[in-house]
């Protein structure tokens, strides 16, 4: 252990630049006139001082002198920024990319599937059959999509309001939709898998003419014109918008502004956050497929709560445009399905390059339900954990059993756990995409919500710690690139164990695949993590998974 003495003097470099940046582009005359008018109420020494002890630094009074004509004119400048009112779409000059072994460039979709065949004698029935299933009874005629959307948002009227996951019901929207399908097929055009199939959307992704309330009550009346891209390329596919559905006041649990998401396998148990409409309408048989959100839990948590699938795709595999953000370089948009096939097909319509998200890329699509296990490197958590009480506990011996029962071998592996404080720039930037509700106390309208102190207490945060922590996070990816070597796949239990947060921070894929329940009645689940833009073989293991159990055709009883 030692001082390091020449932090000191580069600590009085760095004052004395910062002292007389100002005279570099101003007289001293303008300089000060500028700091009089910017100034209010006027920053002292001893502010400095403060806030030395709030960001954990340490200057002498001499260099808080030196600083403070600097600092004062910076605050200037915050208030000059401020009156920009930029809103929420509004996204950070600068862009993540995420490290790491990867596909070459390209835009081919390769995929097959294979239908369940499950057998149906009442609406409730197809309610609950997986997409592929559904456009096999499409393409026989055995129903058309008009009949299939009407018995979704009958559904939806008759659940949505018990289990408080509808924001807005789009019956117009839908069957115009579903009459424009059976038109088209009848005269011989079929879009492809999602053709005339029913879904619903987390309402923070923008439609014209209704609502994109963020699930928060200063923006309960919201209407953004435009569409978002992943609705665009859902309506290209032929797909049939028949909701937007709840999620937690901006992205953050089940706590909306009528209430609680409920989980439909348990009225007394929310759903879980952030796509807690999404899951729950999905658990409930109220749609065919959902789209949700995630930036550090969102897609799995509910997913694992409510017992459906859930993916969260590569970072930068699908456009974020016209989307709510939270982080934006967290941000991720997917899939909530009944089967693990079902979300390939969904991502095979949104994914791809959009000019309107520069995070965005082309990247091959490959899915296969019969995928060779035999052939791949499946890794196994070795030092495996709940999460917290809403996990069942850690891989058992049952879960190996399964994959060694479908040809894979799979092999042990931990990885090294992320640096304290890199997630810290998550909710930095969230309180600069909501920065202007905490200026003007709106944040304080939001009900049952972490928000308004993390708002707050982020404004604390340096922009240097900020960087600092993007660069961790640089390490971080390497890292765990170098400890993933040539595995094709890690599983882990129910929501990722520590896996979660690492993979939301380098941007890999992963899939929950819901396993049933504990004797204690607790859910059990999978989490299959890919490399990126690798989503074709968690697909595929999901897939297989499925083919063997049968957890995925559970249904509430509501």
């Amino acid at each position: 252990m030692g001082f390091d003495t020449t932090l000191v003097s580069r600590k009085s470099f760095l004052a004395s630049v910062l002292a007389g940046a100002g005279a570099l582009v101003l007289p001293a005359e303008s300089r000060a006139k500028l700091i009089e008018l910017q100034s209010k109420p006027e920053l002292t020494v001893a502010d400095i001082a403060t806030a030395e002890r709030i960001f954990g630094l340490e200057f002498s009074e001499n260099e808080r002198k030196a600083i403070l004509a600097s600092v004062k004119q910076q605050s200037g400048g915050y208030e000059a920024i401020r009156k920009l009112e930029m809103p929420n779409s509004v996204a950070p000059a600068f862009v993540f990319v995420p490290e790491g072994k990867q596909p070459a460039p390209g835009t081919r979709n390769d995929m097959r599937y294979r239908a369940a065949g499950l057998k149906t004698s009442t609406d409730e029935d197809i309610a609950f059959l997986p997409v592929i299933d559904l456009q096999e009874r499409l393409k026989k005629k055995e129903i058309s999509s008009v009949e299939l959307t009407k018995i979704y948002l009958a559904r939806l009227e008759r659940h949505g309001g018990p289990l408080l996951n509808v924001v807005t019901l789009l019956s117009d929207v839908a069957l115009k939709q579903a009459k424009r399908a059976d038109e088209e097929r009848a005269r011989g055009r079929v879009r492809g898998t999602l053709h005339g199939i029913p879904y619903g959307v987390k309402d923070l992704l923008a439609y014209p003419g209704y609502p994109t309330t963020f699930g928060a009550e200063p923006f309960e009346k919201q209407i953004l014109d435009e569409t978002a891209t992943v609705i665009s390329k859902l309506e290209a596919a032929g797909a049939v918008l028949c909701a937007k559905l709840s999620l937690g006041a901006l992205a953050m649990d089940d706590h909306w502004f009528k209430g609680k998401t409920k989980n439909p396998f348990n009225l007394e148990q929310g759903s879980s956050g952030s796509s807690a409409g999404s899951s729950s309408a999905m658990a409930a048989g109220l749609v065919a497929f959902t789209i949700g959100t995630e930036t550090l839990g969102s897609i799995m948590s509910p997913s694992h709560r409510c017992r459906v699938t859930g993916l969260r795709p590569t970072f930068g595999r699908v456009s974020r445009h016209g989307a709510m953000a939270l982080s934006w370089t967290m941000d991720k948009i997917g899939p909530i399905c009944r089967t693990a096939q079902d979300c390939a097909a969904v991502l095979a319509a949104i994914h791809g390059r959009d000019a309107h998200d520069p995070t965005t890329v082309d990247r091959p699509l490959r899915f296969r339900p019969d995928l060779d296990l035999s052939k791949l490197k499946i890794g196994y958590l070795e030092n495996d954990a709940a999460l917290d009480e809403d996990d069942a506990g850690g891989l058992v011996g049952s879960h190996l059993d399964l994959l060694k029962s479908l040809g894979a071998n799979p092999i042990p592996i931990k990885f090294t756990m992320p640096t304290n404080g890199i997630d810290t720039l998550l909710s930095v930037e969230a309180s600069a995409a909501f920065e202007a509700l905490t200026r003007t106390g709106e944040v304080n309208t939001i009900k049952n919500s972490l928000w308004p102190n993390i708002f707050r207490s982020h404004r604390f945060v340096p922009g240097v710690e900020y960087l600092q922590a993007m660069r961790a996070r640089t390490l971080l990816m390497r890292k765990f690139e170098e400890e993933l070597g040539d595995f094709d796949a890690i599983i882990a239990s129910d929501r990722g164990s520590y896996l979660l947060f690492i993979t939301n921070l380098t941007g890999h894929p992963q899939l929950y695949v819901p396993q049933g329940l504990t004797a204690r009645g607790a859910q059990r689940g999978l989490s299959i993590i890919g490399r990126l833009y690798d989503e074709g073989t968690i697909l595929g293991i999901g897939a297989r998974i499925q083919q063997k159990t049968d957890y995925w055709q559970l249904r509430p009883k509501i």
